[in-house]
């Protein structure tokens, strides 16, 4: 009896282990790392609001809307930020997009920004899809006409986003494969991987999508996304609706986003559901 109450007390702790490498490996890889700087929205060009996702948590949303008569099938875009960022430091692409006649919605994950809660895989998905249903609700929102945008970590929910709902497109800049994969890359704390459970499946996504046009982007100075995650998206593309990949050799991690314009811009016109 005692050696059976050992052997549990044994595999409580190595629980309890696991549980705090898991922690201490995010946080030495930098996973969700949470920042709350908050700049008010450009007046006359968006709005600032919270949505409520499914398990209560509040949202902040910004709302861009469009500049312009639509030069693409596109009408709504929802924006993924990237790890250390929040929606604030999204302003090129939806000004870009308020160009093109398109309207964004842009959002703080959870823990993020003004949102309540603190971030997980499973919270950054129900925080997508309340944006989602917001831009339904607001601007009559069809998934064929709707753009999913994402840089680094915001990969994974936005081609979860483009894969549930089969959105018109799906524009990936310096993003990964899997959380893991991208985890073990890291030059100090590679080996701390295995203890990651964020998975954040972009590829198994990407090989489920359908009728969405996909444009992957990569910057040639990007010491934080190998070109190999890149490759590896365009290749497991198996959908109809065309993908793409284009580069900027002088780009880095986060200067590949304002590079999204000009790669991006000509390859949205190449993909067949998208010409108006």
């Amino acid at each position: 009896m005692l050696r059976f109450l050992n052997g549990i007390g044994f595999v409580v702790l190595l629980i309890v282990i696991t549980q705090d490498y898991q922690i201490f490996a995010e946080r030495m890889l930098q996973l969700f790392g949470v920042r709350r700087t908050y700049i008010e929205a450009p007046p006359g060009a968006a709005e600032d609001f919270f949505v409520a996702a499914s398990d209560g948590e509040q949202i902040s949303v910004r709302r861009w809307k469009a500049a312009a008569r639509p030069s693409t099938h596109l009408r709504v875009a929802v924006l993924h930020h990237g790890n250390q960022g929040t929606m604030d430091g999204y302003r090129t692409i939806p000004q870009w997009l308020a160009g093109l006649g398109i309207t964004s919605y842009v959002y703080d994950y959870r823990g993020y920004g003004r949102s309540s809660g603190a971030p997980s895989e499973r919270g950054i998905y129900k925080d997508a899809e309340a944006v989602w249903a917001e831009a339904v609700r607001r601007d009559g929102a069809s998934p064929d006409r709707a753009l999913s945008f994402a840089h680094s970590l915001g990969g994974g929910p936005a081609s979860y986003l483009a894969a549930r709902y089969n959105f018109g497109a799906l524009l990936l800049t310096g993003t990964y494969t899997t959380v893991p994969e991208q985890a073990r890359t890291h030059p100090l704390f590679g080996w701390l991987a295995s203890f990651v459970r964020t998975e954040f499946p972009s590829r198994q996504y990407v090989a489920s999508l359908g009728p969405t046009c996909l444009i992957v982007l990569h910057g040639g100075k990007d010491n934080s996304m190998p070109r190999w995650m890149s490759d590896q998206l365009i290749a497991a593309y198996r959908g109809r609706g065309g993908a793409f990949f284009a580069a900027d050799p002088d780009a880095t991690h986060d200067s590949i986003v304002g590079s999204t314009p000009q790669l991006a811009g000509p390859l949205l016109g190449k993909c067949p559901g998208l010409r108006n």
